[in-house]
């Protein structure tokens, strides 16, 4: 079959053990994985068969293929196949895939970064959708100081700045992997912040290059999982608001998970699409309400640009042809760097993403900033987007403000029936209406509901407990001691 001899020039079939994908892995030198049910494979069996003086068409391409799926399935090689991150023969070894023609791979080991032209064991899948990365500058940069002309294009406040540094390097060094939590970036800004430019130049070059720049949020959940399977990093533009169900399914994309949907037009089987991707999402207003969601993100506000900081395209496409090997050979660096101090360090504040945390912890010792600097920013740009989340959960909302009204010297402690009409003078009866279903509106449901927020508020300060069954069940809020911006905001 002159389809599969042609798939197997210079490497072999085999299938994702993850995915159950069939792929043509390209060899010799490092192994690149494609797929071979994509459009852009058919496209190129049918030109390559064409000039070979073959009479076929592309459904008689299709019905091949479809036979050598399945052959593979049953029969072929298993391959642990990564995208744009792997890694190596040890945990802190990784590998990114630089997307050339010549399947360069950056190596970051033992804090310092190579690029491999063959010899690396790690199958990296180049998805359709996929463009190359610059290619990193020669020059080593244990100083970082190739991410100055980076800095200079970040209009956001300091310690933001360094925080989407770090997410940055996060994300180049850490592999789709279900054992570790992926973080969206939340972009936020008015008109004239350079948010969308941000995401296109700046995103898209050093992050993952893409054939798609960025894209409206689509219509159909379902469509999520297309994007995923096209690009390594969907960017999601100028996003207003968020359902609960986009916001489950973005949670699923953080942490891995599967969507089955049975193939178009068929009974049979079931097709199932793998959905752990990184993302970024970008709005004038936080479109993120839902406080599990914004639990697995990073919030950054970009500020207005003045009109001496503005760029055109063309002065843009120059500044970044000039910096472009620096700055990511720089980005690689502090990714190699924080990888080799990572184990060492302990996050004084470990939030809910405990590896992102972690993370931050080692990137203020390679990055010479304070300990905790990171971490606090961290919390802080967290316990915002929580303030900003509760806002739409009255009942969440009624509590928080709760604490700070009652619980600044000590404890409350008491039944559902004595906190249910305090909580009612606390939230307006619009709010009560607006969302009558959340509401609870009799003690009994507050009892049922009373610790479905423990986790947005934990965060906030706000510390939910039952206490242990007596002749009356009581409860107990209280402020928690390391959080001394609510004292503040209690007595202000």
């Amino acid at each position: 079959m002159k389809v599969q001899q042609l798939l197997e020039e210079g490497g072999f079939l085999a299938q994702d053990e993850a995915s159950n994908q069939t792929l043509v892995v390209r060899q010799p030198g490092n192994p690149i994985a494609k797929p071979v049910d994509s459009q852009d494979m058919a496209n190129q069996l049918f030109v390559d068969l064409t000039e070979m003086g073959e009479d076929v068409s592309p459904e008689a391409i299709d019905k091949a293929l479809a036979i050598i799926k399945t052959k593979v399935k049953h029969f072929g090689k298993k391959a642990r196949v990564y995208c744009t991150v792997g890694y190596g023969e040890h945990r802190l070894k990784r590998v990114v895939d630089l997307r050339h023609e010549d399947g360069a791979l950056a190596v970051l080991e033992n804090g310092q970064v190579r690029i491999a032209y063959d010899g690396e064991k790690s199958v990296m899948l180049r998805r359709p959708g996929m463009a190359a990365f610059p290619m990193p500058a020669n020059e080593p940069d244990p100083e970082l100081d190739g991410l100055n002309p980076l800095v200079d294009l970040i209009n956001a406040p300091e310690e933001e700045k360094y925080l989407l540094l770090a997410w940055m390097a996060f994300v180049l060094s850490h592999p789709l992997d279900p054992m570790v939590s992926q973080v969206f970036l939340v972009l936020l800004g008015g008109q004239g912040s350079g948010k969308s430019a941000f995401c296109k130049w700046v995103l898209r070059k050093f992050v993952d290059p893409s054939k798609m720049s960025v894209m409206a949020l689509p219509r159909n959940i379902d469509d999520l999982a297309v994007a995923a399977s096209y690009t390594y990093m969907p960017i999601i533009d100028n996003v207003r608001n968020l359902s609960r169900a986009y916001s489950d399914r973005f949670c699923k994309m953080s942490t891995g998970g599967e969507v089955l949907k049975r193939k178009l037009y068929t009974d049979g089987d079931p097709h199932v699409s793998t959905l752990q991707t990184c993302l970024v999402i970008n709005g004038i207003v936080n479109p993120v309400t839902e406080p599990d969601l914004s639990s697995r993100c990073l919030f950054v506000h970009l500020e207005a640009l003045d009109a001496d900081r503005r760029m055109s395209e063309t002065g843009m496409d120059d500044y970044l042809t000039e910096h472009e090997g620096t700055i990511f050979r720089a980005l690689l660096e502090l990714a190699a760097q924080a990888l080799n101090v990572v184990d060492s360090v302990e996050p004084q504040r470990p939030l809910r993403m405990l590896e992102f945390s972690r993370w931050l912890a080692a990137c203020e010792q390679v990055m010479g900033l304070d300990a905790g600097y990171l971490e606090d920013a961290y919390a802080n740009n967290q316990a915002s987007a929580y303030e900003s989340s509760i806002g739409e959960q009255p009942l969440a909302n009624g509590l928080y403000n709760f604490a700070l009204l009652y619980c600044v010297d000590q404890p409350w402690v008491g039944t559902c029936g004595e906190l249910l009409p305090l909580l009612e003078e606390l939230v307006s009866d619009r709010d009560i209406r607006a969302h009558f279903h959340q509401w609870p509106h009799n003690p009994e449901s507050l009892g049922r509901r009373f610790t479905q927020h423990a986790a947005s508020l934990d965060a906030l300060g706000v510390k939910l407990e039952r206490l242990p069954r007596s002749r009356t069940r009581q409860v107990k809020i209280s402020l928690k001691d390391d959080y001394p911006r609510l004292a503040e905001l209690a007595q202000a």
